[in-house]
């Protein structure tokens, strides 16, 4: 069976659904020596270990080429992909983005991580009718459709009136080669850290930032510092570091922007408790990472969170100040909590790998 993988997201710093797709498609080549991979990507990061498997595709369809390079993308799927598909013989296509062919010439299956641009439009507004028009269309045009989440599989039967058994949950997996307990004095050397609270992802609204920050300089102990790593965007950021002016505890909030993926482990390791109040997630991957290193982990009692972190979250309402004061006082003057939910987390990772989640996808390939 000839499989070709949209490798689009793929990029060297790669984060959110970049970091998905590297540790996926990995698993996916090296997992099932019967099905024939064939990845289409710009990146350069899987060219010397799987040369065989790689077809290079233009730069300028790249997610970070900005909207442009998203419309060539979606365009490139019709044209150019969707013809060498059909001439390739290949027997099916694979989108681990919520992105395809309208009129494939070979059987799709697309993956969907959340439906953010319809629930907050106002992230990305271009986004919106997309996931609005040409979204639907193509998961109507697929053989099978994955979610990350039965969160999400819920919001996409309630917003496009999907068949739910053309919809399997997958979740995402864990790399437990990296992410397991590091503590290394270097790192915090190397960050300027102390005793901190940890936040990673990026810096859209939704995420809570705001509500967690003045959490922060609420709590009534002041010799903590909160750590947010995470890319410093060019429309997020800079309101984020307008309210932290504003606020009394800004000396103690570090922007680290982006960290190598070698770092996370020990900045979770050593972190006092990840902080993660996210209004709307489609999974939470920084909840699985922190909980394999060993990190207490506070955060939203809202949408697919739950699924992920089971009994071994301490879980606050997203919208309630008080509450996430609560839960980082809870955390931080507590240490058999503390060592409990971290305890828990550890094990409650170990349900989590990119090898199952590739095993539990290459059954529905070979099912369609």
């Amino acid at each position: 069976m000839k499989v070709a993988i949209n490798g689009a997201y793929i990029q060297e710093q790669a984060s959110g659904l970049g970091v998905v797709t590297n540790n996926l498609v990995r698993e996916l080549i090296d997992c099932d020596r019967e099905l024939n991979f064939t990845l289409y990507s710009h990146a350069n990061s899987l060219k010397t270990q799987y040369p065989q498997n790689i077809i290079s595709v233009n730069k300028s369809i790249s997610p970070d080429r900005g909207f442009l390079g998203h419309i060539k993308r979606l365009l490139w799927y019709q044209t150019s992909l969707n013809w060498q598909l059909k001439n390739s013989n290949t027997d099916l296509f694979f989108s681990p983005a919520s992105e395809g062919m309208l009129f494939p010439s070979v059987p799709q299956i697309v993956t969907v991580h959340d439906l953010i641009p319809l629930k907050y439009p106002e992230v990305s507004p271009k986004w919106k009718y997309y996931y609005l028009y040409i979204l639907p269309l193509i998961l109507k045009q697929c053989r099978q459709i994955i979610s990350i989440s039965e969160h999400t599989k819920k919001d996409l039967i309630e917003n496009y009136k999907l068949n739910p058994e053309l919809i399997k949950v997958v979740y995402n997996g864990l790399d437990r080669d990296l992410f397991f307990p590091q503590p290394n004095l270097e790192i915090l050397a190397k960050y300027n850290l102390n005793k901190y609270l940890l936040y990673v992802g990026d810096m859209r609204f939704y995420k809570n930032l705001d509500r967690c920050l003045i959490a922060f300089d609420k709590l009534p102990l002041k010799d903590y510092q909160f750590v947010i790593t995470g890319k410093k965007d060019d429309f997020f950021y800079p309101k984020l570091q307008q309210q932290v002016d504003r606020l009394s505890a800004q000396e103690r909030i570090i922007f680290l922007d982006y960290v190598p993926a070698v770092d996370l482990p020990s900045l979770y390791s050593m972190a006092q408790c990840l902080v993660f109040a996210s209004l709307y997630e489609g999974f939470g991957l920084p909840i699985l990472e922190a909980m394999a290193c060993g990190c207490p982990v506070i955060a939203s009692d809202r949408t697919s969170i739950p699924e992920v972190g089971g009994d071994s979250i301490f879980y606050v309402d997203p919208y309630d100040v008080e509450d996430i004061i609560q839960g980082m006082y809870e955390l931080l003057t507590n240490n058999k909590l503390r060592q409990d939910l971290s305890n828990k987390g550890r094990e409650r990772a170990k349900q989590f790998s990119w090898e199952k989640t590739a095993e539990s996808i290459v059954k529905i390939f070979t099912s369609v």
